[in-house]
């Protein structure tokens, strides 16, 4: 029997610097992706992060345009009617015309809160998405942050106020009379003061007295919020200069 002998066919060994420029190229390929990949997330993230910064810039001309509006309303609807109140119920009596005491106690119990005068669709988009890291200035970010924070901060403070003008609400019903309260709201329930003359229902010392007191507390943490709206309409305007300086 013949035993048939098979010869295979030599394999060229790799020596160690083929191996080594292999494994080269591959790790450079693999960097070289890694670093194009963090160059590509790099650039879409400025992108984005130019797009918050024109967002915000609206949104910071808006609340420039609004909250004087809010100020002046703080100052005609709650301070004006706080210090002319004590004056009109001073020596009041039924027989005296009470206009202006119907129209300023029914101004101000009225209140419009602080965010129908804020434009905050940048900062909720912002916040939702995760993405206030994007913000690469520092100093904008923070800024931006103790804006939105002050904007809460006036928003509790509110809440105590419109709690002391529900209270007022209730104090004064005894002292008005519903015919004259009727009447300093026209049909599109802006305040006015009718020409006829209005009287008082009661002049009720306790109910005097007591509406007064309210109207003091009224008035003290209006003017607390009326000064922390002018510095955040400060701030609106510093922020909305160092971004468009920035960016």
């Amino acid at each position: 029997m013949t035993v048939e002998v098979h010869h295979h066919p030599n394999v060229e060994k790799k020596n160690f610097k083929e191996y080594f420029l292999e494994g080269l190229m591959i790790f450079l390929a693999v960097t070289m992706g890694f670093f194009a990949e963090n160059i590509r997330e790099h650039i879409v993230n400025k992108e984005r992060e130019s797009q918050y910064m024109r967002s915000f810039v609206e949104d910071l001309s808006n609340d420039l345009i609004e909250l004087p509006i809010l100020i002046k309303s703080i100052q005609r609807q709650q301070l004006d009617a706080a210090d002319s109140l004590p004056i009109l119920l001073k020596n009041i009596n039924l027989n005296n015309p009470a206009n202006k005491v119907y129209f300023y106690f029914r101004g101000i119990i009225r209140q419009q809160p602080i965010t129908a005068f804020i434009t905050d669709r940048s900062i909720v988009q912002i916040r939702n998405a995760g993405e206030m890291r994007l913000i690469s200035n520092k100093q904008i970010a923070d800024s931006l942050i103790d804006y939105y924070k002050q904007i809460d901060f006036i928003g509790v403070l509110q809440g105590f106020l419109g709690n002391f003008k529900g209270e007022l609400g209730k104090i004064y019903l005894p002292l008005l009379d519903s015919y004259g309260f009727d009447k300093v709201s026209d049909s599109l329930d802006k305040l006015v003061i009718p020409r006829e003359p209005i009287y008082l229902r009661s002049t009720d010392p306790i109910a005097l007295n007591n509406s007064l007191l309210y109207v003091s507390h009224i008035r003290g943490l209006s003017k607390a919020i009326e000064i922390r709206v002018i510095v955040l309409k400060n701030k609106a305007a510093n922020i909305r200069k160092l971004i468009t300086d920035k960016y």
